[in-house]
């Protein structure tokens, strides 16, 4: 079962990810009708770094107990609501317009961190309903998984609905971070 997940996951993040890198690639051609905004480019790094770690953790997979319909349904949810998240914060070049990177980023906010926001809690619904399906080394370690993932819904609902464009950019910087640490843990860890 862990390889018909494990396809069906690596298919939605290919497809996030391709929203993310043709949005990118496409400011980069227009870039004479761009008007960049940082804070934009600065969420869709995260998007893309949050597809990585997501990848990267599906290897724990291999360490559930059983595999049932219900669980595969928790680990299809969260990759879903990823690809939302992505595919929310593509822009698109529409007629022969300026392409207003802070425009779309302010107009689409809302839409972009609620995604952000549910892909947190359902990553946390996923582990706490995962405790005593996987592997863990002692039976708490779910928790310690769990806090980072809520630092990061911390975050992703300041930057999604704070006002003072400071605590956004800490925000967007604050994941980053999480992310890059996730990454560089998991691979002392393996």
């Amino acid at each position: 079962m862990f390889e018909h997940v494990t396809i069906l996951l690596s298919i939605i993040f290919a497809l996030a990810m391709t929203h993310i890198l043709a949005s990118a690639t496409e400011l980069v051609w227009e870039r004479h009708k761009v008007r960049f905004y940082g804070l934009h480019a600065v969420w869709m790094a995260n998007a893309l770094l949050a597809l990585l770690c997501y990848w990267v953790s599906i290897w724990d997979l291999t360490t559930v107990k059983r595999w049932t319909g219900l669980e595969i349904v928790f680990q299809f949810l969260p990759a879903i609501v990823q690809y939302f998240a992505c595919s929310l914060l593509s822009m698109r070049r529409e007629g022969d317009e300026m392409m207003d990177m802070k425009t779309f980023y302010e107009r689409q906010r809302p839409a972009i961190f609620t995604a952000f926001s549910l892909m947190m809690v359902t990553s946390m619904i996923q582990t706490y309903v995962d405790r005593n399906n996987l592997a863990w080394p002692a039976p708490s370690d779910w928790i310690g998984a769990e806090l980072p993932i809520f630092l990061m819904l911390v975050a992703t609902l300041i930057a999604g609905w704070a006002k003072p464009l400071w605590l956004q950019w800490i925000a967007g910087l604050f994941i980053i971070g999480l992310e890059t640490l996730f990454l560089a843990v998991y691979a002392v860890r393996t």
